[in-house]
């Protein structure tokens, strides 16, 4: 055999091995794609549900005399400071009569944003919160998800509230969780953010003025997480 056949079939041999390793690696990629397709639809439903369902239970806890939820479009020319941290807002209903309105705002804790449920009455008044998610510190600022904080929000008919150390001595003041004063604050200046929406654009008469002033919650320095 010639010396140069002897070298060019080694060679060929190499090239279709490449040639054979390339296509099972295209065909287990385009498998797994498959695969990951699938499944992704397969789970997309029932994570879609799961919100759901944690969305109405928030609804429900925030506002709780409301029967029925229905979504609105914001209101134009929002203040970009309040605009920045609404998401979105629902009407409410009690029997088919206006019982409110639910804002969801996502303000900046310590470790990211802490979505909230907002209910306020037809008059104002701030009827409750619920923490729908959170990434805070465990055993810190994740402590805003637990009723003995956000509780605090129950039935409050102040304009704006203010966070305090110790225990509150006016109608207006949320005492902060120990250690998690950022994320306290981030949590009122939502609920700040949802009363002054309120005010501008919900509230009968609104002309989209708020004479209250700013809706930041803090009051003491920031501290932990």
């Amino acid at each position: 055999m010639p010396e140069n056949n002897v070298q060019t079939m080694p060679a060929a041999a190499n090239a279709k091995k490449i040639i054979s390793l390339g296509l099972i690696l295209f065909t287990v990629t385009a498998i797994t794609g498959v695969i990951l397709g699938m499944v992704h639809e397969i789970t997309l439903e029932p994570i879609r549900q799961t919100q759901a369902r944690l969305k109405n239970e928030a609804l429900a806890g925030a506002l709780p005399e409301a029967d029925a939820f229905a979504p609105i479009a914001l209101a134009e020319n929002v203040d970009p400071v309040i605009k920045d941290v609404i998401k979105d807002v629902q009407e409410a209903r009690a029997g088919g009569n206006g019982a409110g309105y639910c804002v969801t705002v996502t303000p900046k804790g310590y470790a990211g944003v802490v979505e909230i449920v907002v209910g306020i009455t037809d008059e104002g008044h701030l009827r409750g919160i619920r923490i729908l998610s959170q990434s805070e510190t465990p055993g810190l600022g994740a402590k805003s998800a637990n009723p003995e904080f956000f509780g605090q929000y129950d039935n409050k008919d102040a304009p704006k509230l203010t966070v305090v150390k110790s225990a509150p001595s006016e109608p207006d003041q949320i005492q902060a969780i120990s250690g998690a004063t950022i994320t306290s604050n981030g949590v009122t200046s939502g609920v700040n953010a949802a009363l002054s929406y309120w005010r501008r654009h919900l509230a009968p008469g609104a002309t989209g003025v708020d004479d209250i002033g700013a809706v930041s919650g803090a009051s003491i320095p920031e501290e932990g997480a």
